[in-house]
């Protein structure tokens, strides 16, 4: 998982770099383009062995994961690579939230409810429009964890009918139907640059290099991820998985953006404790 967290927070800190360049729908674009001939091809070598019958499960996540593609690119273009990643990590919260309501069987526990409210603070730490980034673009980092935890339980109902890899191709194509569309339409019909449309720059050798090793990452981030899942706990696999916020804060340091500060270092430390303490199975 530790690989997975690495291989992420790199993939953030190359996307923040060419945001620079190119626009968060064109990023959306690039990540979805370069990983989906290797899932086909993987698909091809081993062919998928599922119940299926569920397609609808297979279409939610699709639409959910291009939105939340949308707003974590977005947000890295307009905030800072470790303050994204934070908002990424507060997934947890969301999801004790919408199983509790969502989930007849799913309570939630005094110590959870805590927890929650800890996490929450610890949002309301980082949510400083004016020092970095305006309401809206602090807005879709939370809209993105909020994606992130829709995306998780649309997940765990379609691996249970669908190879794991299917799962992924639907996210992935349909961000790449979706930026398609929204490249073409700002291109095309003349409109700038925002978090629905985007105008096309032909990128060099060297971008187009940048964005393949993007891509890459990011498979090795979905292969890790599952790798770690398979042999270790959902809740160990969780704290490690947090480290992502560390190796950002580090590239941050490395890349000569500073270091955040302190309350917004409080808040991220009590986010990535809290999801940690309230997704835990033995509370």
């Amino acid at each position: 998982m530790l690989l997975s967290s690495l291989c992420f927070a790199i993939m953030s800190a190359i996307a923040k770099e060419m945001s620079h360049t190119f626009n968060s729908i064109q990023l959306v674009f690039f990540r979805s383009a370069v990983g989906l001939p290797f899932l086909f091809f993987s698909l091809y070598r081993k062919p998928a062995i599922q119940v299926g019958g569920k397609l609808y499960f297979i279409i939610l996540r699709g639409l959910l994961g291009a939105f939340t593609l949308y707003c974590l690119f977005f947000t890295l273009e307009h905030l800072g690579l470790s303050l994204t990643n934070t908002y990424g990590q507060a997934f947890p919260l969301f999801i004790a939230v919408f199983s509790f309501f969502l989930l007849p069987n799913e309570g939630l526990s005094s110590k959870q409810v805590l927890f929650l409210l800890i996490g929450f603070f610890g949002i309301l730490l980082i949510f400083q429009p004016g020092s970095g980034g305006s309401i809206w673009h602090h807005s879709t980092g939370i809209i993105y964890a909020i994606g992130t935890a829709l995306g998780y339980l649309a997940i765990k109902e379609a691996q249970k009918y669908y190879d794991s890899r299917w799962v992924v191709i639907s996210f992935m194509g349909a961000g790449l139907i979706a930026s398609t569309i929204s490249l073409l339409t700002g291109t095309l019909g003349g409109f700038e640059n925002s978090f629905v449309t985007g105008v096309w720059v032909q990128p060099s050798i060297a971008e187009w290099l940048a964005a393949l090793i993007m891509g890459l990452l990011a498979l090795g981030v979905q292969y890790f991820t599952t790798q770690a899942l398979l042999n270790e706990k959902a809740s160990v696999v969780g704290v490690v998985g947090n480290s992502a916020v560390i190796f950002s804060i580090i590239i941050e340091v490395v890349l000569g953006h500073g270091f955040p500060h302190i309350i917004t270092l409080i808040g991220m430390g009590l986010i990535v404790w809290a999801g940690y303490a309230v997704s835990r199975r033995d509370k």
